[in-house]
């Protein structure tokens, strides 16, 4: 997207609200609908749901996404649910283990009766004082593909903190008001020691063509931060240039006061101040880029330097082109870290089973530097573990990676209601059951380094 488009969103400002809106998930972000075209027979299937997110929260483990369960009604709704340490769900937590939203919209559109208006969570953090911040998408408007971003701050227990925002949530259009000119989506929260935050995500015209870095400061009370401040783009926010074309934050760092962002092609990180400008002294004119492939998440390393992981699909390999898990390691201010592979970059590409990677949804740097990545192979799971330097940890399962049957789930394959393989990964261990129900001790204690049940380690 070109700066020449902040001129509208500059005419209409950025529109903050608690009230209505809804939500869909279109090709711009490169992942299905969350309804993933499934409509669950009422009575003998469960709803259909997809997990996007998770994190600790009072012991347990707190997992976002979406839901299917009032679907006749409202469509595709946000759903937030906690499970205690052996795995059930925490029932006191808001209603029955699960906070569902809806944050309004008719159920049907204007397409074959296509329904419509989804809503969904793709992230979440939780604060010191227990309570949760979950971020996402919610649609902007019932005829199109516009989507707002959406942020939802719940208290320990599950119920919306109405100190935020005066109704627990907040919905941030992009535009004139009622326009649907944008779609935006978070992927990324950032807390900060004060009690404010940063969202991250992406914003584009409604086209779908162009996809921006989109970061937003937000006060501890749901207002905007009208300190953060960049030339161009609406008080409260930085929004990048078109430097590649799709840039989303998949991931942000905290440097000092400064944030580093990444994610998107080319393995693109930008830094941005305090005060809301580009810190034109990172990478090369202010951007940290590795041509070719897309970057799905990103990490600090220990040395101060960043990690992003992500797959490249254009790799010839036995004279075919393959898809190929590809890691980029900066140094602290974006400069390649040669010390980690030549400009920086690991591509791996032997042996045959680490091909044909398409998608990574998790990637965590355990305490001894090893590096896990959760990456979908043709809708198959599979879990890697990398030596500091790159080289596949060959100890680590079979040759370096531990797999699961096929799923046909699309990642990341955290908590469902449907059958195959659930994981999550947390920090320096990774758990996972190939039961349908969670069941107790499916978490370990915590002395436990890795636990992978079913896999024979």
């Amino acid at each position: 997207m070109r700066k020449g488009l902040w001129a509208v969103l500059m005419a209409g400002a950025l529109l903050i609200g608690g009230g209505a809106c809804g939500g869909d998930d279109g090709p711009s972000d490169g992942h299905p609908s969350p309804d993933a075209g499934t409509t669950p027979d009422a009575g003998t299937k469960l709803p259909a749901e997809e997990g996007r997110a998770l994190a600790v929260s009072n012991g347990g483990l707190v997992v976002v996404g979406s839901t299917e369960a009032n679907l006749a009604t409202t469509g595709v709704d946000l759903l937030v649910r906690r499970y205690t340490p052996s795995g059930e769900v925490d029932t006191s937590f808001g209603t029955q283990g699960s906070v569902v939203l809806d944050f309004e919209g008719p159920a049907k559109g204007p397409l074959s009766g296509q329904r419509e208006q989804d809503d969904r969570a793709d992230t979440v953090a939780v604060l010191a004082d227990g309570s949760i911040l979950v971020a996402g998408f919610a649609r902007g408007g019932s005829a199109s593909d516009s989507r707002d971003f959406a942020v939802v701050k719940l208290r320990p227990d599950g119920q919306l903190d109405t100190s935020f925002n005066k109704t627990g949530r907040s919905r941030l259009h992009f535009g004139e008001e009622n326009g649907v000119n944008f779609v935006g989506t978070v992927h990324s929260i950032l807390p900060l020691a004060d009690g404010r935050f940063y969202v991250g995500g992406f914003l584009t015209k409604s086209d779908g063509l162009d996809e921006d870095f989109a970061l937003i400061r937000y006060n501890a009370d749901g207002s905007l931060d009208t300190t953060f401040k960049s030339a161009g783009s609406p008080t409260g926010s930085w929004m990048g240039g078109a430097y590649t074309d799709a840039e989303s934050v998949q991931g942000m760092v905290l440097q000092g006061s400064s944030v580093v962002l990444g994610g998107g092609d080319h393995f693109a990180a930008v830094r941005i101040t305090s005060s809301g400008s580009q810190d034109m002294t990172f990478g090369t004119s202010g951007i940290a880029k590795s041509e070719g492939g897309q970057a799905h998440a990103l990490v600090a390393r220990p040395n101060g330097g960043l990690l992003l992981a992500g797959s490249r699909q254009d790799v010839k390999v036995g004279g075919e082109l393959r898809g190929v898990l590809k890691l980029v390691a900066y140094t602290a201010d974006g400069k390649p870290d040669v010390t980690f592979g030549p400009a920086g970059v690991r591509e791996l590409t032997a042996p045959a089973g680490v091909l044909d990677v398409v998608d990574v949804s998790g990637l965590r740097i355990q305490a001894d530097g090893k590096i896990l990545v959760f990456a979908d192979v043709y809708a198959k799971p599979v879990l890697f573990r990398l030596q500091t330097n790159g080289d596949l940890d060959t100890s680590f399962g079979t040759d370096g990676m531990v797999r699961w049957p096929e799923t046909q789930l699309a990642v990341p394959l955290f908590i469902r209601s449907t059958t195959g393989p659930k994981l999550a990964i947390l920090g320096d261990r990774a758990f996972v059951t190939d039961a349908n129900i969670y069941s107790s001790g499916f978490f370990p204690n915590e002395n436990a380094r890795l636990l992978l049940k079913g896999t024979g380690l």
